[in-house]
């Protein structure tokens, strides 16, 4: 398993999702990481000496969408099976390069913003005003997101603009600040990050606008879990990367067995609200008990 750093608790729970899983399924599992976000070519230096060693699966959660397509074509050339983690490396490249990939395990990030956007119109009247506070420009997750919520809030909720924060909790936490002052009437920001969601509800908070204003953020991190608990944010999209690792792990052992394996596997989200925020931070990483895991590696 070749994944982004580890010191990150998304990936962190990604890799013990992984894991987990192995443990559980008399599997070896081999996992190194990223030195950051940005670590392109140490990331695949660290998968080049996994493919001399010989492993049979690779998982890969790359740092760019082609860092590692290099390292990935003799194992494409071997028939070994490739999982593709989270960020889904560019096909057009790996078709280029040779490399086949047996499937991709993640978020559909549109069906992620679509549920934020139904616990917004939960949470608002109809023809009530909210701005996006998107990450990074051009970032395809973040789009991706920000699209589902649109599509799905859609002749309902006026959005009145749509900002880009990096990714960045301070800026986002501006940029929500700023908002707030040029347009008192907005009732709701949706967000593609939890990080983000923290930062624009402590500015809805520091306008004095709590429980009047509402922030839905995808990711549901821990934080976002607590701050749900203490009556901060009002709902979240819980993704589950713990939950990805370990249908990655299932995905190789299908693979390796001759079963056939979904091109994409769909990791399923769930919105979080004050009535299952406590059940959702008990179990954190892992999904609640009683949320419903569909297998299709059966």
């Amino acid at each position: 398993m070749v994944i982004k750093p580890l010191d990150n608790t998304y990936f962190g729970a990604m890799a013990k999702g992984a894991q987990d899983q192995a443990t559980k399924d008399g599997v070896s599992l081999t996992v190194v990481a990223a030195d950051n976000v940005n670590d392109d070519s140490g990331q695949a230096a660290k998968l080049n000496a996994l493919v001399t060693a010989g492993y049979d699966c690779y998982i890969v959660n790359p740092t760019s969408q082609t860092n590692l397509l290099t390292g990935l074509v003799p194992v494409s050339q071997a028939g070994t099976p490739i999982v593709n983690l989270d960020l889904p490396i560019d096909t057009a490249a790996a078709e280029k390069a040779g490399v086949k990939l047996t499937t991709y395990v993640g978020t559909n990030n549109e069906t992620a913003g679509a549920a934020g956007g139904k616990a917004m119109l939960d949470l608002l009247s109809d023809g009530d005003q909210v701005a996006l506070i998107g990450g990074l420009v051009g970032d395809p997750g973040s789009n991706a997101r920000l699209k589902g919520f649109s599509d799905s809030v859609q002749g309902k909720l006026k959005v009145t603009q749509t900002v880009a924060a990096d990714f960045d909790k301070a800026k986002a936490k501006s940029a929500a600040k700023t908002i707030l002052l040029a347009n008192p009437d907005i009732k709701g920001f949706f967000t593609p990050s939890g990080d983000m969601a923290l930062g624009i509800q402590q500015a809805v908070d520091e306008a004095g606008s709590k429980g009047k204003v509402a922030v839905v953020g995808v990711d549901g991190t821990e934080d976002q879990l607590k701050d749900i608990v203490a009556g901060g944010e009002p709902a979240a999209v819980e993704q589950f990367p713990y939950l990805m690792g370990a249908q990655s792990v299932q995905a190789c052992a299908a693979a390796r067995s001759g079963k056939t394996v979904p091109a994409k596997v769909e990791t399923p989200v769930l919105v979080v609200t004050k009535e299952n925020a406590q059940a959702a931070l008990t179990a954190f990483p892992a999904p609640p008990a009683g949320f419903t895991v569909p297998n299709p590696f059966q």
